[in-house]
């Protein structure tokens, strides 16, 4: 059974509030990936699993064309018509499934995936894809989150649900890609050389653990996916029994955090 993160569905139902929660840290990393990945002038860009166009929108500026695919219609939308707004006349947008690329051999001179390729079924195959699109020489991006435990707030967040709701999940481990070594080895397996993980952090502040909570119920796939499979009132009460947890430990006032990241870098070799 597929996890609830590579279903569109899932997706389809968090994307407004993802789109106004998290576009702006977002933003910070994709700006990272486009200066790791050195484009050259008036480049054709990929942007996989695109979400509502963090990346895409701004490639857009300064490429020659931004092809932008994401499997949820909602995104898809969203990205439409944030489009227009950005002045990006240059972004076509698609539903498509990353692991089965709509594209000819060699058509991109950089491909792009945030926090996006990490989260298919079948990770290999969204590799070989982005490889396969990527002209001779060119150059992928695809990010992936450091684990949890770089994360304190977040992390005593999921571990106050593991305890509240065993079924939920544990509070073990992470996404995946979380270790550089595991994200390089996966990224040359499918023939990328050379492949280079940077691990980049940028920082937010919450007004208060309360509003943390508020924010992740609302634009984290995961959490959303639980407030599904719940009663309102066993939401609500879930929710302020979270959040005493975390204003034990974190206080009620403001809350910074750091996020750190990995960003993969791997090269389509030129022969």
């Amino acid at each position: 059974m597929p996890s609830p993160l590579a279903i569109s569905a899932t997706w389809d139902a968090v994307a407004p509030d993802y789109t106004a929660d998290l576009v702006p840290l977002f933003e910070l990393y994709a700006r990272d990936a486009l200066a790791l990945a050195d484009l050259p002038d008036r480049a054709r860009v990929l942007d996989v699993a695109a979400g509502p166009g963090t990346l895409a929108l701004l490639a857009a500026p300064d490429a020659d064309h931004v092809d932008a695919v994401d499997f949820s219609p909602a995104m898809v939308e969203t990205l439409r018509q944030r489009a227009p707004a950005a002045g990006a006349a240059n972004v076509t947008v698609a539903e498509a499934d990353g692991q089965a690329l709509p594209f000819e051999d060699a058509t991109f001179d950089a491909v792009f995936s945030m926090f996006g390729l990490i989260f298919f079924p079948d990770r290999a195959a969204g590799f070989r894809e982005a490889l396969r699109v990527l002209t001779p020489g060119g150059r992928a991006v695809v990010s992936s989150w450091a684990p949890l435990d770089g994360i304190p707030l977040l992390a005593a967040c999921f571990g106050a649900l593991a305890d509240l709701l065993p079924w939920f999940g544990s509070r073990e481990g992470g996404l995946p890609l979380g270790d550089p070594t595991d994200f390089r080895d996966e990224m040359a397996a499918a023939g990328f050389d050379p492949v280079i993980v940077h691990t980049i952090e940028h920082r937010t502040e919450a007004a208060s653990v309360r509003d943390f909570w508020a924010s992740s119920a609302r634009s984290s796939a995961p959490l959303v996916v639980l407030r599904q499979q719940l009663e309102a009132d066993a939401w609500a009460d879930l929710g302020e029994a979270v959040v005493a947890r975390l204003e034990r430990e974190f206080g009620t006032g403001p809350v910074a955090m750091a996020w750190p990241a990995h960003l993969g870098v791997g090269v389509r070799p030129a022969r």
